[in-house]
């Protein structure tokens, strides 16, 4: 920063040399978004207003993507949360079926029996919604202190509006997971007092389902503020549910085929498979779901942070060379060499303006507040080479090997503003004159690199003859800062923007933001691994019962343990398996349509993850069932 008093002297406004005039404000949040809706209308030409996420496209894509997680993580804790809640809810209803009876042996009627249970689940309800607003409440403010340095020091409290959202968000998803088995009680006959085997009809459920989730999808929108994703994870889990439930039914159907061909153990495991389809079923629905939700938050966080960490390069270039002559690009190049620095390519800039597309006005062509609309109201820096950047992806067109004269290619963004085709002939005022060219590709740039980028790349001979200068960027490592002012000595026309300081925040803000999906990660695994216990516990009872029988018939301990370590432990494979596979399905959407991040089926978790799940859930299913081994069976069928 210098005087402007003795800008002059320093004789850097040279020819081709770019100037620009920066404000900056800050504030609140609502006060930024409303000045800036105010300002905007009355911006010239050649002024515009940017923000984090346009100004500092590295940083704000960070900020975007670690949003989105986070929406992603809500989702995912919803989807758990509704697993645990389905399943707890179905055991709890089946082991009230005999006291429901004998309510309606009492004269109670349908409607006063679902009443009365419905009523005690609003008060667990509300209770367990306040508990975790407070839970809710503590961990943000744990996240806030940890993030403190990079926060101001006031942070805008919860109000009353994010408590309300929190309590009717833990209403809707309770009842809309637990109403369905709830409504069984209701056609509990009192019969069943006297024939024990006497099971109520199973109500339809996928009106109430299909309500719960379309009222889960309104509120979760209003929280995520992103109803893509929310529609993308919530619909493809909903539609692999039912594609996986008809496959199971088939698998588990054809278990039936391979008695006659495995030893006495294997085939009482495959029969308990066969035997209880429907509940097997079920089962293996709310394992691939808990899965599911545990593999999509641990994936995409390990994406998220891998490409984050492709950007915290230790050597990405922290320096730009700006307003480098022609004379003295060579000289500049053998000096930084000779102290052992790598530079990047050296790009001619020269300063033009698109006027014309086809022969048309570019007014006539572009909207009003696009970005094609603010790129012809200004000068665009362009450049010429004989091949494109190893960061740009041609995705249209041909880069032609030997680019004849006449020729540009477009960076994508501004192609489609502009509607801009391969083939396309773009009119350019540099200077007095006007030259024409045609466009021969269309480029993806990846602007969060800290190498110069262009959005118009001419071919060689197309504008050489125009005045230009030079730019180029180069890592400079903090011991050898002093060699600054040396250049600045030597070339006292040359600007060098150092952005080491830029890119030490947003190694900062990336590795804070690291840590905070980290603590989500972790409550999200704890929360699934937590259901998946849940739900093995939901089945125990008709497995205890069956284990009981066997053991009055003289079946040894170590023959039960055996057997429900293999039902178990198929259970958790087949469950394990579809989970991956739904899993890479819903990651390909997430990753195409919403993160924009570039996807690979993982094989790995196709292998790891079945065989883990087989373990924890058949470890699961054995501790749950040890009663069976450990206690008398009259002592076990008492307790049931």
């Amino acid at each position: 920063m210098i005087n402007s008093q003795d800008l002059a002297a320093t004789k850097i406004l040279q020819p081709g040399s770019h100037v620009h005039h920066f404000y900056q404000f800050a504030g609140d949040e609502s006060s930024i978004l409303s000045f800036k809706h105010w300002l905007e209308p009355q911006l010239s030409a050649s002024q515009r207003i940017v923000d984090v996420y346009e100004d500092r496209p590295k940083l704000g894509s960070a900020l975007e993507k670690a949003e989105r997680y986070l929406g992603l993580s809500s989702i995912v804790v919803i989807l758990i949360s509704g697993v645990a809640i389905a399943m707890a809810t179905r055991r709890y209803s089946e082991r009230h079926f005999n006291s429901t009876a004998i309510l309606r042996c009492l004269g109670y009627r349908q409607n006063a029996v679902l009443q009365l249970f419905l009523w005690q689940f609003l008060f667990i309800g509300l209770i367990a919604s306040a508990i975790g607003c407070l839970l809710g409440w503590i961990t943000q403010e744990f996240l806030l202190y940890t993030l403190r340095e990079l926060l101001p020091a006031k942070i805008a409290a919860p109000g009353i509006l994010a408590v309300l959202l929190g309590i009717m968000m833990g209403i809707v998803v309770l009842f809309g997971f637990a109403l369905p088995p709830l409504l069984r009680l209701k056609q509990v006959s009192p019969l069943r007092i006297l024939r024990r085997d006497l099971e109520p009809l199973p109500s339809s459920a996928w009106l109430v389902y299909g309500l719960a989730l379309i009222l889960l999808c309104i509120l979760i929108t209003q929280y995520t503020e992103d109803m893509r994703m929310t529609l993308s994870i919530i619909g493809a889990s909903a539609l692999s549910l039912l594609m996986i439930g008809g496959l199971v039914y088939l698998i588990l159907g054809a278990s039936r085929y391979l008695l006659a061909h495995v030893n006495l153990t294997w085939r009482f495991g495959l029969q308990g498979l066969s035997k209880n389809r429907h509940a097997n079923i079920v089962q293996i629905l709310a394992f691939s779901l808990t899965l599911l939700a545990i593999i999509l938050s641990f994936t995409v966080r390990s994406d998220l942070i891998n490409d984050w960490q492709k950007q915290l390069a230790d050597d990405a270039p922290n320096h730009f060379a700006l307003n480098v002559f022609a004379d003295q690009k060579d000289r500049l190049q053998l000096e930084l060499k000779q102290q052992g620095i790598n530079v990047s390519y050296f790009y001619p800039v020269v300063r033009g303006r698109l006027v014309e597309i086809n022969a048309m006005p570019v007014q006539q062509v572009v909207t009003k507040e696009s970005q094609g609309e603010r790129a012809i109201h200004r000068d665009l820096s362009l450049t010429w080479a004989q091949n494109y950047a190893e960061d740009n992806k041609i995705i249209a067109g041909e880069w032609q090997a030997q680019r004849k004269p006449g020729l540009v290619s477009i960076e994508q963004k501004l192609a489609k503003s502009l509607k801009v085709k391969v083939g396309d002939t773009l009119t350019f005022s540099i200077g007095s004159q006007q030259i024409n060219a045609q466009v021969d590709s269309i480029r993806k740039v990846d602007w969060d690199t800290m190498k110069p980028n262009f959005y118009m790349m001419f071919s060689p001979g197309s504008i050489d003859q125009f005045a230009h200068t030079y730019i180029t960027s180069f890592y400079l490592p903090a011991e050898k800062k002093d060699l600054l002012n040396q250049l600045v000595k030597h070339y006292p026309a040359m600007t060098v923007l150092d952005v080491e300081l830029l890119l030490q925040q947003i190694n900062r803000i990336l590795t804070q933001l690291t840590a905070a999906i980290n603590y989500l990660l972790y409550f999200s695994l704890l929360a699934g691994f937590m259901v998946l216990f849940a739900a093995v516990q939901t089945s125990l009872d008709s497995r205890i019962y069956s284990g009981v029988l066997m053991r009055t018939l003289g079946a040894k301990r170590s023959f039960l343990q055996k057997i429900q370590w293999i039902e178990f432990s198929i259970l958790g494979f087949i469950a394990g398996t579809l989970a991956v596979l739904m899993a890479q399905l819903v990651i390909y959407g997430l990753y195409h349509w919403v993160l924009k991040l570039d996807f690979t089926f993982n094989l790995e978790l196709l292998i790891i993850i079945p065989i883990v799940s087989a373990l924890f859930i058949g470890f699961a299913g054995v501790w749950g069932t040890r009663s069976v081994v450990n206690q008398s069976p009259m002592r076990v069928l008492r307790e049931l």
